[in-house]
């Protein structure tokens, strides 16, 4: 059986389905929990993501380096998902927001980096095999987070459904340990001291790599505006039934699957940076769409647009990084997750203060701008990294000479 799992790579998809499950039952429901569960202001929406989303960049960001270091990520990774688990039970069992705050910084935030360090692990796997491609490698890890996003946010919504929010929260603690067991038990460990030597940890970060950090960042912000605002929007302003949020992020996560599985393969013959293009493009006509949009048939018709948007984002965002930094692996991995991360902060935290002043409606414009961000800084990391380019050849050809 592990020989099975490690010689096919089944046992990162595995995992990664497991800990995206975690995520697709609890962050759907959260702003819906700490409003209406907990009757919370919507500004405190900002004041948890702020506090949980700083925790775990520091956390995460600091586990990366370690892996770099030749620090065993497996060993990371069980303990960022113990403290997830931890967190959830707390959550259940919470009667006050600042008992959900305190437990989402001390614990939660540690579960913020298990994802990252599952797309360590597997990139480091990756890099040891013969034949594989890793752009499609990346794309099905991410495609197994996605699919766990098909059933999660319909079942998180039916289980907390008469604000019972305890049920979704137990059902994601039980995927915690179920993922626990199955990191111990099949999760493949590489040569950490091996890697440490061979590894570059001073590699050079160029100003293109924060520009394309920061389109993955805006990027990040528009799409949870949106989410955020979504239960919100579409239950108490526009009239839906309560189960529709769900169906709606369900049906994203549909579709999005096979968009991120042929965008492996488009990626061949388009470059990564034009199809992110396209993607940041898909959103900004998305947010526009859901602004104006008032009825369930038409949240339904514009989910495809998301669902292409969000396939290509989430489909090759990690490898176009990675391909910038191919030695530092672990920071890398760590700075998606943290870039996502700081997206998620920025983006709850915007969309608390538009609804507190205004309505949960205008956060979409809010996202609106994000994207129109992301691909302002899309342009600019193609150009610096033209330019970065162009003074690498002058600079090899003045050594020759």
């Amino acid at each position: 059986m592990k020989s099975i799992f490690k010689q096919y790579g089944v046992v990162f998809i595995l995992l990664s389905l497991l800990t995206g499950l975690i995520g697709a039952f609890v962050n759907p429901l959260m702003s819906l929990f700490i409003v209406e569960g907990l009757q919370s202001p919507p500004i405190y929406l900002g004041v948890y993501t702020t506090g949980v989303t700083l925790m775990g960049i520091l956390f995460s960001q600091w586990l990366g380096g370690l892996a770099d270091k030749g620090v065993s990520a497996k060993k990371m990774f069980m303990i960022a998902v113990s403290g997830m688990g931890m967190a959830l039970v707390v959550f259940a069992n919470a009667t006050s927001f600042w008992q959900v705050f305190a437990a989402g910084v001390l614990l939660l935030s540690m579960g913020n980096a298990a994802i990252p360090q599952v797309m360590t692990i597997a990139r480091q796997w990756a890099d040891q095999q013969a034949h594989i491609d890793i752009t499609q490698f990346n794309t099905r890890l991410r495609a197994a987070i996605s699919f766990a996003w098909v059933a999660g946010p319909p079942l998180g919504y039916l289980l907390a459904s008469g604000v019972a929010f305890s049920r979704s929260f137990y059902t994601a603690a039980t995927f915690a340990l179920l993922a626990l067991i199955f990191a111990m038990k099949f999760l493949p460990s590489t040569d950490a001291n091996d890697r440490a030597k061979k590894a570059e940890p001073n590699q050079p970060i160029n100003l293109s790599f924060w520009a394309l950090g920061a389109a993955i960042t805006f990027g990040s912000i528009g799409n949870i505006m949106y989410a955020s605002a979504l239960p919100l929007y579409t239950i108490n302003e526009l009239g839906f039934a309560n189960n529709m949020p769900g169906i709606f992020m369900g049906m994203v996560a549909l579709i999005e699957i096979p968009v991120m599985l042929y965008t492996a393969k488009l990626s061949k013959r388009i470059t990564k940076t034009t199809l992110l293009g396209f993607a940041f493009s898909c959103a900004i006509l998305f947010y526009l769409g859901v602004f104006f949009a008032n009825q369930v048939w038409q949240f339904f018709i514009l989910q495809g647009v998301n669902a292409i948007f969000y396939g290509i984002f989430a489909g090759i965002g990690l490898t176009i990084l990675q391909e910038q930094l191919p030695s530092r692996i672990g920071f890398t991995s760590a700075f998606y997750g943290n870039a996502i991360k700081v997206g998620v902060m920025l983006g709850t935290a915007s969309t608390g203060l538009i609804a507190q002043w205004f309505s949960f409606r205008f956060a979409t414009l809010g996202s609106l701008i994000a994207a129109s961000l992301a691909l302002s800084c899309l342009l600019l990391f193609s150009y610096l990294k033209r330019q970065e380019s162009e003074s690498q050849g002058q600079l090899l050809a003045q050594n020759v000479i």
